[in-house]
């Protein structure tokens, strides 16, 4: 088969139309994730909350990093900014490194049949996307216990759905063409290691230098996609704050461009995957 033959997509159904096929790779995955285990589905929680523990002492009891307060008043608890950071950063990364190897995985079905090639990559996303659901409903009904509630809380839906298309598109994206390029993969695994120090995940981004030898750092970091659903997220949830408008059209403009970049993948190279994988 010609390279240009691999590259074209076959006309399919869209992508809402696809959705029972999305959500048998997604229940696969998460079969496969917790089959054989003691804990099972246990595992969705355990893992995150050991983190959170972890980060919790070197940052809070070593370091000594200062939250800040709570919307209602109320002085801030490190456990709970960082657990409302590390809630949407597990997503994305998840996302990401999941679906890579749904993509992969798929190969010897996508030889015998032909389906999208996002298929599997939304269905892992998916399987991801149950696991963070219960780590934020654990992080809501904290804060609610706290008395930390308002009207901002609405907002969260939509701000998860643009969220939940960046992760998507920029995972499809990276799942197709790591089909051809394999290196990328490990890449992805590096730089997803040094995005995570990048993001103001596990501190405010007051405490990075407004520029260093030059470089704006303070503003590389503010001004990052990821950044910017993050705080948006917090500011939501934990200071109670709807944001600005310019904060919601800037996570609005991340989540268009890695959609638009997931289709413009997807066109190119992500026709019949079969030979290639």
């Amino acid at each position: 088969m010609s390279s240009g033959s691999v590259n074209e997509v076959r006309p399919s159904r869209p992508i809402w139309r696809q959705w029972n096929l999305i959500s048998n790779f997604g229940q696969r995955d998460l079969k496969a994730k917790f089959n054989g285990t003691l804990l099972g589905f246990a595992w969705s929680l355990v893992v995150p909350l050991a983190s959170l523990g972890i980060y919790t002492v070197i940052f809070s009891i070593v370091f000594r990093v200062a939250p800040p307060d709570l919307g209602n008043g109320r002085e801030g608890i490190f456990a709970l900014w960082l657990f409302a950071g590390l809630v949407l950063w597990s997503f994305f990364s998840s996302t990401v490194n999941a679906g890579i190897g749904g993509l992969l995985g798929a190969g010897p079905l996508l030889q015998k049949i032909f389906f999208p090639a996002y298929a599997p990559v939304l269905g892992a996303g998916l399987a991801v996307g149950v696991q963070s659901l219960i780590e934020l409903a654990l992080l809501l009904a904290v804060l609610l216990v706290l008395g930390n509630l308002s009207w901002t809380w609405l907002l969260v839906p939509f701000l998860l759905a643009l969220f939940a298309v960046f992760a998507a598109g920029i995972a499809t994206a990276i799942a197709i063409l790591n089909v051809y390029f394999r290196d990328l993969a490990h890449f992805v695994a590096v730089g997803l290691q040094l995005l995570f120090y990048l993001t103001p995940i596990i501190y405010t981004p007051e405490f990075v230098p407004e520029s260093w030898r030059g470089i704006p750092l303070r503003g590389i970091v503010e001004f990052s996609p990821l950044s910017q659903f993050l705080t948006l997220f917090r500011s939501l949830v934990y200071d109670l704050s709807p944001g600005s408008l310019l904060d919601w059209a800037a996570v609005l403009a991340w989540s268009a461009l890695a959609l638009g970049w997931a289709s413009l993948v997807y066109r190119r190279r992500g026709g019949d995957l079969g030979e290639q994988i």
